[in-house]
């Protein structure tokens, strides 16, 4: 019955994401949300990655010994599982919005914690166009644009110490207001 929980839920897809896919949704109060969703059972899929990648690198290391590739595996392995953690990725989510709450031109989605789970991360939907789509704009716009990129990644780094560390670009929507 987890329908229930929302007024309406999109089946189909609006966005992929690294480990799962991302649905529009409406909850009872009207907010419109995005329910980033993981994929059944990726930690098994990740592991199985790890266990190819470390036969890769042993093969690795009888040609080179100068890089001691245990400390590449276990460094991989922890971010990957990392990013299986939904509940401490609305953590940073909550961490900057905090540090980003001062941007005029950032916006950071609201974590819904009463919806969120282990692999079901919600938060309200931003809208806006894809940042490539607007490599035309006019150059003022861009660079108004470059600059609120600019603050989102280094307002958190110059005043805080963190460091955000997946920059991509389909991470992110322009807004009417830039």
């Amino acid at each position: 019955d987890w329908e229930k929980k929302f007024k309406s839920f999109e089946h189909e897809a609006a966005a992929a994401a690294s480990l799962g896919q991302v649905h529009k949704a409406v909850m009872h109060d009207g907010r419109l949300i995005a329910c980033k969703l993981q994929y059944p059972d990726m930690s098994t899929a990740i592991g199985a990655d790890l266990g190819q990648l470390k036969v890769i690198f042993s093969v690795y290391e009888r040609y080179d010994t100068a890089i001691r590739t245990k400390y590449l595996q276990d460094e991989l392995a922890a971010r990957l599982y990392e990013e299986l953690d939904y509940r401490l990725e609305a953590r940073h989510c909550k961490l900057y919005a905090h540090m980003l709450r001062d941007e005029d031109g950032v916006h950071v989605p609201e974590v819904v914690d009463e919806l969120s789970t282990d692999r079901l991360l919600c938060a309200t939907w931003l809208e806006g166009e894809k940042i490539m789509d607007l490599r035309d704009a006019p150059l003022s716009q861009r660079n108004r644009i470059a600059l609120n990129m600019f603050r989102t990644w280094y307002v958190p780094f110059y005043h805080y110490g963190v460091i955000h560390g997946d920059p991509h670009l389909g991470n992110y929507t322009v807004r009417k207001d830039d």
